[in-house]
């Protein structure tokens, strides 16, 4: 008759195991639930000394946790906190937009949101980039937003972006004004290609809107700039876009909203 190991020798088996293996594994959990990881903690004395490595903060999924929480919850901001310490980008690119937009922190949002962008976080090379065009740091700004990844589906990329970013300013105030005006290359010609940056857009209907794919006005303009201009005007109309988006919730800068 087959025997299983006893609870106790399975926390003799666990604490056995090398340091770094644990960190790993446990990083691996917090990827998929903070949960799981408070659990994993309190299952035996190996684990819970393993669990305070920055590493294993760095990979933790924060999706669960609201960007704005209306409830005074210390534990829950100590844990951010923590998160943004030890270089989770998700955190980092919630906080540091919130601060550069919001609470006015400007060099720290700044900070956290190019700590994300170099981590590869999508969102925070998106809006890191579109940050430093509205600057006037061209060269910087297009070199980032040039490595965005998604390949042959780039302009999908942009779409997510677009939409991770509203949802975390959706609820805030934006006080940084010096954002609103946009990047200076939108007034005339911007690149050398030298294709006008407020060209006429065609109508919805002559674009054939309401074709499947074009779910709105925003999907259509944005479809537009990326099929007839280059990749440069392209970027400094999505700089443009969000500076709209702050001002007036949407994206749309060549229709009436």
């Amino acid at each position: 008759m087959p025997t299983f190991p006893s609870a106790g020798d399975h926390h003799h088996l666990v604490a056995a195991l090398p340091k770094d293996i644990l960190v790993d594994v446990l990083a691996r959990v917090a990827s998929q639930s903070p949960a799981d990881l408070v659990s994993a903690k309190l299952t035996c004395k190996a684990l819970l000394e393993a669990s305070g490595k920055d590493y294993i903060y760095r990979h933790v999924n924060i999706a669960e946790f609201p960007v704005i929480s209306w409830k005074s919850d210390l534990s829950r901001v100590l844990f951010i906190d923590r998160c943004i310490t030890s270089g989770n980008p998700e955190a980092l690119f919630r906080r540091g937009l919130i601060e550069y937009l919001s609470t006015l922190e400007i060099d720290s949002g700044l900070r956290h949101l190019g700590s994300a962008a170099r981590s590869g976080h999508p969102e925070s090379v998106y809006i890191y980039g579109l940050l430093m065009l509205c600057q006037g740091q061209q060269e910087e700004g297009m070199a980032l937003l040039r490595s965005l990844k998604g390949g042959s589906r780039w302009l999908e990329m942009v779409r997510y972006c677009r939409e991770r970013v509203s949802s975390v300013v959706r609820y805030r105030w934006v006080r940084n004004f010096t954002i609103l005006a946009g990047p200076e290359q939108n007034r005339g010609r911007i690149c050398s290609c030298r294709q006008e940056r407020f060209a006429v857009l065609p109508s919805p209907e002559s674009m054939g809107r309401g074709r499947e794919g074009w779910a709105s006005k925003e999907d259509a303009e944005l479809d537009f700039y990326a099929i007839n201009r280059c990749r440069s005007c392209f970027w400094n109309h999505e700089a443009a876009a969000f500076c709209t988006m702050l001002r007036c919730g949407s994206w749309l800068l060549n229709y009436d909203n």
